[in-house]
């Protein structure tokens, strides 16, 4: 079945399935420099974060690869790609040097150069939302897909796209956690803080909308709209409960 789907995949998208797979491999690598390297950073291993970052982009780019071949416009499907591609090397390279020197890469202004780094980061993240824009207003024009994955899709991408600029919301606190400094004790790998605010929950669960919906749309509900729209609205409440759970203050703990 792996096989089936990866041939499939780099049939549609051979940059960013080859792309993906790499990303899988060096998160996994990065994932076992602890062993070598015992530097931490806030509470974690200076490599988490980044071997969190290349798994989270596998993904990604396997996700976008796979999509790009239902918006049927060769014209801009091969300049796409390749730009998404970029943007998102910009950010794993950022984050990968920054943990390198022992840094966080997200919020440090300590130096001209760790300011400037973090402003690139979002510069990426904000021209990759526009990629991003272009394929959902694509879609929102498709006819040829089942209705209930077309839904999928749409409402997916619009999901992903939320969470996404919920970011901004983590830039103009200069941390993720609420109600104390970033690096509290937090529950093993993902680190969400179990005692405090942490708005990168609604961040991760909005932005894997892009995968889950348009997944159930195509196995549980391919042809009908309507119970995916259902679904959708639901995820998206969900994921708000754990925004509006941040913003009072409260962890995963509810402490």
């Amino acid at each position: 079945m792996w096989r089936t789907w990866y041939t499939e995949l780099s049939r549609r998208n051979g940059l960013l399935a080859k792309s993906g797979a790499l990303c899988l491999l060096l998160g996994a690598f990065l994932l076992f420099l602890p062993l070598v390297d015992p530097r931490e950073l806030l509470g974690q291993s200076v490599w988490m974060k980044p071997a969190k970052f290349f798994l989270s982009i596998a993904i990604y780019f396997w996700t976008m690869g796979w999509i790009m071949e239902e918006v049927k416009d060769s014209r801009w499907v091969e300049k796409i790609s390749w730009l998404t591609w970029t943007l998102m090397l910009i950010e794993l390279i950022i984050i990968t040097y920054q943990a390198s020197q022992g840094k966080i890469s997200h919020f440090n202004n300590d130096t001209s150069l760790d300011g400037a780094l973090f402003g690139l980061m979002g510069l990426a993240i904000t021209a990759n939302s526009l990629v991003v824009i272009w394929v959902l207003i694509k879609l929102w024009n498709a006819k040829h897909l089942p209705q209930g994955y077309l839904w999928g899709l749409r409402l997916g991408l619009l999901i992903f796209l939320i969470a996404g600029y919920q970011g901004f919301l983590m830039v103009s606190l200069h941390q993720h956690t609420v109600g104390a400094a970033d690096g509290q004790e937090g529950i093993p790998l993902l680190g969400w803080a179990l005692n405090y605010g942490d708005l990168r929950v609604f961040h991760f669960l909005g932005i894997h909308a892009l995968q889950i919906l348009p997944l159930i749309g195509w196995f549980v509900f391919r042809e009908r709209p309507i119970p995916i729209l259902g679904i959708a609205i639901l995820y998206f409440l969900f994921c708000l409960f754990f925004l509006v759970l941040a913003l009072l203050g409260k962890g995963l703990g509810i402490g």
